[in-house]
């Protein structure tokens, strides 16, 4: 049974809010409602590819918390049947719910977080699906726009034996950067913990500073 939803975003054509009103399936995710709201305004800007949570192209903040739209129920958290749709924090906004990730990807290059591996060329390390949540929901990334953020830190645990990516680390905008407040991992749709990946990296370089003192 399909029923009503109420999608209020702001737009950036248009300097102002706008309400789409739609009807979708009671089992709908955000993702379907907003395909609606575009049939309705064709204008409509947001991302989207895979339709189950593989790419990360449509994360946004959906009820002031980072989703993905393709697995966040419609109707979840929905008071009267109306949710609240905003871009993502921390990167610049391309236009109403899609920003720019591209300083994410260059960050992760900096850290060499992609591998190539035959005819896997760009293969992503673990299960991070660059969907740029832990950066939007990171405070530090909210005062920083240099520090390297979660997503990366998380990366650059499998390259510290590369001696700039070590540096980059260990910098000013590295792992002593973060404040520990664990939304990164909190909002993380693919169980990667890059709060828990960034602890583990502190504890290592302190133990490798120890061990040279120690010699």
């Amino acid at each position: 049974m399909d029923k009503r939803l109420i999608l209020q975003i702001r737009r950036t054509s248009r300097a102002k809010e706008q309400e789409f009103n739609v009807r979708v399936p009671e089992d709908a995710y955000v993702l379907d409602a907003l395909e609606a709201a575009w049939r309705q305004d064709a204008s409509l800007m947001f991302r989207h590819a895979c339709h189950h949570a593989s790419c990360g192209s449509c994360g946004m903040r959906i009820q002031g918390r980072e989703r993905l739209a393709c697995i966040t129920p419609a109707f979840e958290g929905a008071g009267r049947n109306v949710i609240r749709l905003e871009p993502l924090r921390n990167f610049a906004v391309v236009a109403d719910l899609a920003v720019d990730t591209g300083p994410l990807a260059i960050k992760l290059e900096r850290v060499r977080a992609r591998v190539t591996t035959g005819d896997q060329a760009g293969q992503r390390f673990e299960s991070c699906i660059e969907c740029g949540l832990c950066i939007s929901a990171c405070p530090v990334a909210a005062t920083n726009r240099d520090y390297l953020g979660p997503a990366v830190l998380a990366a650059s645990s499998h390259n510290m034996g590369d001696a700039d990516v070590r540096s980059l680390v260990e910098g000013q905008n590295g792992v002593w950067r973060c404040h520990s407040a664990f939304e990164c991992t909190e909002v993380c749709p693919a169980g990667v913990e890059p709060a828990t990946a960034i602890m583990n990296l502190r504890k290592d370089l302190l133990v490798s500073v120890i061990r040279r003192k120690g010699k």
